[in-house]
């Protein structure tokens, strides 16, 4: 399936994984969004430097929470990075930083208009 056709937030899923409790999953996903500008900027800068085992455990870090949460589309670009990563395939990696890039972006401003 192509990225572009799963949600940017797939809040039943969110829901699931947070116990059922929506307050909790919007909790956790408001602690993620918090952070996640300034992860991207590091991951680009570790690229930037090929710091590659750095990015290798922040990319891992990264996957491991954005499981728990209804980021579908993050989640795969996520598992897609770290699977390069793991395999030494560094080809990729500006390519699926600036996607990555580009739908953390998208899920920001998809975060911002949801009513509080």
């Amino acid at each position: 399936m192509d990225n572009k056709q799963l949600p940017i937030i797939d809040w039943e899923l969110g829901i699931k994984l947070a116990g059922g409790k929506k307050e909790l999953a919007t909790e956790i996903l408001d602690v993620f969004i918090s952070t996640l500008a300034q992860e991207m900027i590091d991951f680009q800068q570790l690229e930037k430097e090929k710091n590659y085992t750095e990015l290798l455990r922040r990319v891992h870090k990264f996957h491991g929470g954005v499981a728990y949460l209804g980021l579908p589309r993050i989640k795969t670009l996520a598992a897609n990075l770290e699977s390069d990563l793991k395999s030494n395939i560094m080809s990729n990696l500006p390519s699926q930083l600036t996607q990555l890039n580009i739908e953390v972006n998208l899920l920001l401003e998809h975060f911002s208009l949801l009513p509080s």
